[in-house]
């Protein structure tokens, strides 16, 4: 701001010695000007409109830079009325930015004469009132409120950013996608499970030998037993086991059967136990009736 006001001082300074150097030439010229308000407030525009008669074949320069203290030009063109006369017309609307009784200040304005020499006018000093829409204490001045910044956004930074969305919105369909299409836990009962391993331990007996064959049918239903009546039953004897089983045998199962059952067990821990097809058959078949009766 002390800059532009140092700068206004010398252009004004300078204009003074224009004036006075030229003055015989501006007080040859024919100059008014008037505006369309005399109060507006603060922030409001203004029309000036300045007419100005030249000599004859005088030319108006077009391209100038004006500048009024206290108001932004927001827009000037010069206009030329009639050849005859020689008269220019120069429009400016004017936005007011300071409060107060304000002159807007004489400007000089180039012309070229008709005997091609470099001359100027001054556009009449007049006087506007500016108000202001709250009550305001001292000077003021819109052009001290700065406008906000406007944030620059690089294109590889919003590329960036949409890249980031992409994957965050990948990453949660992926998570749905997974939860909705996660494994079922299928929640088997003891004895459907123990069912099962018999059937697949008998389905596979060509694989193993027979003693190991006939270990694991003992453990599948002894595991069994043990989950459903609450006892451990792997580490008992046969002895033992065959006590324990007696009252929960069913009543279709006979405990002398159930002892001569248990009794093979006994044989298959030995090399010479061969059983055949058809005897391995039945105790399979006896284990699976007895989990199912269980």
């Amino acid at each position: 701001m002390k800059r532009l006001s140092k700068i206004i001082v010398l252009k004004r300074f300078l204009t003074l010695l224009l004036f006075i150097f030229c003055g015989n030439i501006y007080a040859q010229e024919n100059i008014s000007g008037y505006l369309n308000k005399n109060e507006i407030f603060i922030g409001d525009t203004v029309d000036f409109t300045v007419v100005a008669q030249l000599e004859q074949d005088a030319q108006l320069s077009v391209n100038q830079n004006f500048i009024f203290d206290g108001f932004d030009i927001l827009s000037s063109n010069i206009e030329h009325i009639t050849s005859e006369k020689n008269i220019y017309k120069l429009h400016f609307k004017l936005l007011a930015c300071k409060l107060g009784d304000i002159f807007i200040d004489s400007i000089p304005v180039f012309f070229i004469s008709s005997d091609g020499t470099n001359n100027l006018f001054f556009t009449p000093k007049t006087e506007i009132v500016v108000k202001g829409v709250l009550e305001q204490n001292g000077n003021y001045d819109i052009k001290d409120i700065k406008a906000l910044k406007k944030i620059k956004v690089k294109t590889v930074y919003v590329l960036l950013i949409f890249t980031v969305i992409i994957l965050v919105i990948l990453c949660v369909y992926a998570l749905v996608y997974s939860y909705i299409n996660r494994p079922k836990l299928v929640v088997i009962d003891p004895q459907t499970d123990a069912l099962n391993k018999l059937s697949l331990l008998y389905e596979n007996r060509n694989d193993i030998k027979v003693k190991d064959f006939y270990y694991k049918m003992s453990e599948i239903l002894r595991i069994y037993v043990s989950e459903k009546y609450n006892f451990y039953a792997l580490e008992m004897t046969t002895s033992e086991f065959l006590k324990k089983m007696k009252p929960l045998l069913p009543n279709s199962i006979a405990p002398l059967e159930f002892k001569k059952y248990l009794s093979v067990f006994n044989l298959a821990k030995y090399s010479s136990f061969t059983p055949n097809e058809a005897e391995i058959k039945r105790n399979y078949d006896f284990t699976k009736n007895l989990l199912e009766l269980l």
